[in-house]
């Protein structure tokens, strides 16, 4: 009787279990149930690329894909997932696919900098035929293949000779009414094309106006004037008596019987060496002319500051091949032969030619041909910025990016150095368009040049360093490495930051006057900010310092109509995106702070 009550009471709880399964079925919409087929699979983040999507759920035997959308200058080259396809679908997008997921994965992708070896420029060829003019019918014709470099070297004055005469360079005309083009320095001619080009003569003051003295080498040295001294030009001759000239004395222009050289033209010749004291304290030169075979010139030579500078080569370049700032004269070459077209010219110091990706910037501004301008902040940045000018159009636009510490770049420290020439080694020309009327130190930085050279070899016009790319950007790989990038959050320089002691009006209003000269040209101009470690030892609370260094400054700029187009703590970086400095980046910096120039110039309306 018990065991048929435990029976049915049993029955019982079945039935009630079945009837519970029932409903619940029921409520699932009377679907059978299913064993859970689904798999978790993800990409693990990474710095060189954002995902469409990080993770998901497929069933077992499905395909899992996403977008990978790279930094600019990297790529995708693998994953640690056993079948996988990687696929092109944009400048800067990947599609990546997992397939036959069969189990969970959390996906790794390796990423490469892509290789960015120095991209030659498609080859052109052309000639120059050179007259040289002196009476003779001696005629030069050369041809040229250029790669790297955009615009040919015309030949030096290097065993170029006439009785009387100076060589004081070439001329587009027979009778020196066209262009004229220094020793050496640098032409355009068009790709297949040709040119014709004619020595350009002065001829030398009369021998019996100078007096001499004879040196140990059997050279002389003149040691006075004597003649009327208002000729449009003072061309020293290079031999009197039969004697090779070297030298000019101290006593030269002391006690003249003309009482002052009026003149405002000197013109040196190739054989002088040296000038000595006050040479010409009695003169008031604007322009001179001399060769780079001068050794020294006294900083007291002259009474006055001269304004412009000509430098003829009558000897090989010895910069081109080793010397980071011989690439100045590339960079203006890229400005010169897009004159008459619309240029995105990018101007600051080292943190500039360290801290782009041009290429980048030039797929999205497509109707600019881009510069990156930037190379040395070290020294004088008024002299870089005037050497643009001249090539200066209507549409262009100027991008100022100046180190936030650094006098030169904010155009109130002026001082030249070596660097000044060692610059333009490769066109020499580029030196007319400065006004250096402002210092008297340009010999000073002449003799550092001529010390930099004594230690180099003869080389040619047609080598360079190999260290840039055809933008102006350095092309030395600077890895970024992530498995380590906390342990590098570390400042390379002690003092480095924002010196706010350089905004003042005074300072402010004569960066503003050099901004004038672009947009009285045509161009409009644009302020952003140099990259920077936010791990700076400069200033503790970096980041405040910034935003007060914004503020002021773009209150000084404001009457003048200049926009600060960037933020300065967006280019605040940590120290695993440096390289050897705290304005130098790494590969990844270049790929962050190019990301954030670009999208500030867009929204600026460039």
């Amino acid at each position: 009787m018990c065991s048929t009550a435990v029976k049915r009471c049993a029955r019982l709880v079945v039935c009630a279990i079945f009837a519970a399964l029932l409903c619940f079925l029921s409520a699932c919409g009377s679907q059978p149930f299913q064993k859970q087929t689904g798999i978790k699979v993800s990409v693990a983040d990474s710095v060189f690329f954002t995902s469409s999507k990080s993770a998901a759920t497929v069933d077992k035997g499905d395909d899992f894909t996403v977008t990978l959308n790279m930094r600019y200058g990297y790529y995708p080259v693998s994953c640690d997932y056993e079948d996988y396809e990687l696929e092109r679908i944009s400048m800067s997008e990947y599609r990546l696919t997992l397939k036959d997921i069969k189990r969970p994965a959390r996906v790794n992708v390796a990423s490469l900098r892509e290789e960015s070896p120095l991209t030659n420029n498609p080859e052109k060829t052309c000639s120059i035929t050179y007259y040289i003019n002196d009476g003779t019918s001696d005629v030069q014709t050369v041809d040229y293949t250029l790669s790297y470099h955009i615009r040919p070297n015309t030949l030096s004055g290097e065993g170029i000779e006439r009785d009387g005469y100076t060589l004081l360079g070439w001329n587009t005309e027979e009778d020196g009414s066209g262009e004229h083009i220094g020793l050496g320095s640098r032409v355009t001619v068009k790709d297949g094309g040709s040119l014709t080009l004619y020595g350009e003569w002065v001829q030398w003051l009369p021998e019996d106006d100078f007096f001499y003295s004879t040196r140990d080498d059997g050279t002389v040295a003149l040691t006075a004037y004597r003649g009327s001294g208002d000729m449009e030009m003072f061309v020293v001759p290079g031999e009197v008596d039969g004697y090779i000239v070297t030298g000019i004395s101290s006593s030269f222009t002391t006690n003249i019987p003309c009482g002052s050289i009026t003149s405002k033209v000197l013109v040196l010749p190739s054989s002088l060496t040296d000038v000595k004291g006050n040479a010409f304290g009695n003169a008031d030169f604007e322009e001179i002319y001399f060769c780079d075979s001068l050794e020294t010139v006294s900083p007291s030579a002259f009474s006055n500051n001269i304004t412009t500078y000509h430098v003829n080569a009558v000897a090989p370049p010895r910069l081109q091949n080793g010397n980071y700032n011989a690439r100045y004269a590339d960079n203006l070459d890229i400005i010169i032969s897009n004159s008459n077209k619309k240029k995105l010219i990018l101007f600051s110091g080292c943190s500039l030619c360290y801290g782009l990706n041009s290429g980048a910037v030039a797929l999205n501004f497509k109707d600019y041909v881009v510069v990156n301008a930037g190379l040395n902040g070290e020294f004088d940045a008024l002299f870089q910025l005037e050497c643009m000018l001249p090539y200066i159009r209507e549409g262009d636009v100027l991008v100022h990016a100046p180190e936030q510490k650094n006098p030169y770049q904010f155009l109130i420290d002026n001082a030249l150095d070596g660097r000044v020439f060692a610059m333009v080694e490769g066109n020499y020309d580029l030196l007319t368009a400065a006004d250096f009327s402002y210092t008297d130190t340009v010999f000073d930085a002449w003799a550092m040049y001529k010390n930099l050279r004594s230690k180099g070899e003869d080389c040619s016009y047609d080598d360079h360093t190999g260290l840039f790319n055809n933008y102006g950007d350095i092309i030395v790989e600077r890895p970024y490495d992530e498995s380590n990038e906390i342990a590098r959050d570390v400042a390379y320089t002690e003092g480095w930051g924002f010196d706010p002691g350089l905004l003042n009006k005074g300072n402010i209003d004569i960066l503003a006057g050099v901004y004038d000269m672009f947009s009285d040209r045509g161009a409009e101009v644009y302020f952003s900010w140099a990259p920077i470690n936010e791990q700076s030892d400069g200033n503790r609370n970096i980041r405040d310092v910034a935003q007060n260094f914004e503020k002021q400054l773009a209150e000084l700029l404001a009457p003048h109509g200049y926009r600060i187009i960037s933020s300065a703590t967006d280019y605040i970086y940590k120290g695993r995106y440096f390289y050897d400095t705290d304005y130098h980046l790494n590969d990844m910096g270049v790929a962050l702070r190019t990301e954030q120039l670009i999208e500030d110039m867009k929204r600026a309306g460039i």
